[in-house]
């Protein structure tokens, strides 16, 4: 008898840019990567995909790329393309507040519909898989029915025959592969293939590591794509062959962090550690900001003073300010001008506010400027190195 020695490998890939980028930028990640991926999409009816790609780089392509936002578009309608939802700005939701969250989770809904507007969307990538109990009870409440999560999430060991059922939710848990996210997956899987065994691969990486962070100059995912043996999934597709079930619960934590960060209920340390003086700041100024926005909600600014709040909940912020190098493909997390960019977001929303008093509006500029001093002191007596 044949040994079955079918290879399956689960393909997600999240696709994100700040929503102040540069267009130069942009253009060029969007170059190197997106039209990459969409040439082999395009190119191997083999190759399949699931996709997080939040609201704001949909508008961002909108005006930049509209050629790669029509490929995308026709890539769903075919079904090559499965999307899973998220939030509009990236935000790290379970340290925004859930009024925050809720809005930004309804904004990317809104975003896929006028964009894929005959989309099936069922899926929910957290920012970062930054997980809580919290924030999946609300994606459940929203409409979605799986979440995409890191191993870290889960004490135990995982089956990926079995399918995992969040406890008091509903919310079916798929986990990635950490060790193969964090590397280039093709090259794993076509290196797996030659000891000629049965395996199930699931990644979950950017997507700008295919082309942009990474350059696969010996055509791995290409190779791939004649193997008869290997198959390639989106999500639904995966969950959907599982029959075993088996209920949950998960821990809080993020696609980044460590064992000995969770210890020390540190879970969304690139975002939100305590020991960081620069994030302690920031998050004071978006809390602040928050608060205002939410108490002056009939402003005759509100428009503007939520627009700029909205941009500053960007993950990007707080991930520029963590000073670490968190996988091979990432580079140094530590961008004064990134730092800035989300922290003006944040002081011009207060500034924004026309009902807001002076005391409120003093106290957003002082943290504006601690941020700034404290962000330029330390690039310039510790930081400079990178940069000359």
């Amino acid at each position: 008898m044949r040994r079955n020695n079918k290879v399956t490998w689960v393909n997600f890939l999240h696709l994100y840019q700040p929503p102040w980028q540069e267009p130069g930028i942009l253009e060029k990640v969007a170059i190197e990567s997106y039209d990459y991926l969409l040439t082999l999409l395009e190119k191997y009816p083999k190759y399949r995909a699931s996709i997080n790609i939040s609201g704001s780089l949909l508008e961002q392509l909108a005006t930049v790329k509209p050629g790669i936002l029509a490929r995308l578009q026709r890539l769903v309608r075919v079904r090559r393309i499965e999307l899973v939802g998220t939030a509009y700005y990236h935000p790290i939701l379970p340290l925004v507040s859930p009024q925050d969250a809720i809005r930004q989770i309804k904004l990317n809904q809104q975003a896929l519909e006028k964009f894929f507007p005959d989309s099936m969307v069922s899926g929910f990538y957290l920012p970062e898989m930054a997980y809580s109990l919290p924030v999946a009870k609300l994606v459940k409440k929203l409409g979605y029915q799986w979440l995409i999560l890191d191993p870290i999430h889960y004490v135990g060991q995982i089956d990926k025959n079995i399918q995992y059922l969040l406890k008091n939710t509903g919310l079916k848990i798929i986990f990635r592969d950490r060790a193969i996210s964090k590397s280039y997956p093709p090259r794993i899987i076509f290196d797996f293939l030659e000891k000629n065994k049965k395996q199930t691969f699931i990644s979950a990486t950017d997507a700008e590591i295919y082309g942009h962070w990474h350059e696969d100059k010996q055509g791995f995912i290409e190779k791939l794509m004649f193997v008869e043996r290997l198959e390639i999934l989106t999500v639904s597709q995966y969950l959907n062959k599982l029959k075993k079930t088996e209920v949950i619960n998960l821990r809080p934590a993020s696609w980044e962090s460590t064992l000995s960060e969770i210890k020390g209920k540190n879970f969304y340390s690139l975002w939100a550690n305590p020991k960081n003086k620069i994030h302690r700041l920031l998050w004071d100024l978006l809390h602040l900001a928050s608060r205002l926005v939410a108490k002056y909600s009939q402003d005759a600014n509100i428009f503007w003073a939520r627009q700029h709040l909205e941009r500053g909940l960007s993950s990007c912020t707080f991930w520029w300010a963590s000073a670490r190098r968190p996988s091979p493909f990432s580079s140094l997390t530590w961008n004064p001008d990134m730092i800035d960019k989300g922290a003006k977001e944040l002081v011009l929303s207060v500034r924004s506010l026309a009902r807001a008093k002076s005391p409120e509006k003093v106290r957003a500029e002082e943290l504006y400027l601690a941020i700034q001093k404290e962000t330029w002191f330390k690039h310039w007596y510790k930081f400079n190195k990178f940069f000359d």
